[in-house]
């Protein structure tokens, strides 16, 4: 595998992963490799405060079972209700508008324009779904051999995260964060503010190498 390839594999993974626990609480495998601190994530300072945030806290449960239960009850709390306030998942909170509406059949268009049918029922504009198409894009740049396919896809890329993504999901990011519910989910929000860092700068510098 190339340096190149193994970038996009990295990138591929990350955004997987942070749109599956924020689609949903995340999976028993995932807990039980936290109690076993067998997760690795990407070398960044805040990434690294947030997977400290993770693995103190699976430390506290004897069992993964129990754990499970309570990321699960935390999630319902945090992104649904009905008790405390939550925080929306929703680009179109940030934007003032409210979802199924502009904003989200916006979205909608930017997908079906670069090739992205969303597998779930969530609204095109929730954050799982967004980051599930970056991990889609990076997908098809994988499964591609094509020079200009990698660079169409890499275009596409640069200009979701310019227009939509980077322009709400730090404020989603400090909504998480100061959530009083979020004790769990402030590790993961760290860890997607981290990544993305590391995004606004490793996109303009695989571009370049892609070219």
């Amino acid at each position: 595998m190339s340096d190149i390839e193994s970038i996009i594999k990295g990138r591929m993974a990350m955004y997987s992963f942070l749109s599956s626990v924020l689609l949903d609480a995340p999976p028993k495998e995932f807990l039980r490799d936290l109690m076993k601190c067998e997760v690795v994530f990407p070398v960044h300072p805040i990434i690294d405060e947030g997977a400290k945030i993770l693995t103190d806290m699976a430390s506290k449960f004897e069992n993964v079972e129990d754990f499970e239960i309570f990321v699960r009850q935390e999630y319902t709390a945090v992104f649904v209700g009905p008790f405390g306030e939550t925080v929306s998942p929703y680009q179109s909170t940030y934007e003032g508008d409210s979802p199924y509406r502009e904003v989200t059949a916006r979205i909608k268009r930017k997908y079906l324009e670069m090739g992205y049918i969303p597998q779930v029922s969530e609204p095109a504009d929730h954050i799982g779904v967004e980051l599930s198409f970056m991990a889609e894009s990076c997908r098809a740049m994988l499964e591609s051999g094509k020079k200009e396919d990698r660079i169409r896809e890499m275009r596409n890329q640069m200009k979701f995260l310019k227009e939509e993504l980077l322009t709400w999901i730090f404020n989603f990011c400090n909504a998480l964060e100061n959530n009083e519910n979020a004790r769990f989910y402030k590790g993961i929000s760290k860890i997607l503010r981290g990544f993305m860092e590391m995004e606004k700068r490793a996109v303009d510098e695989l571009y370049a190498l892609l070219r």
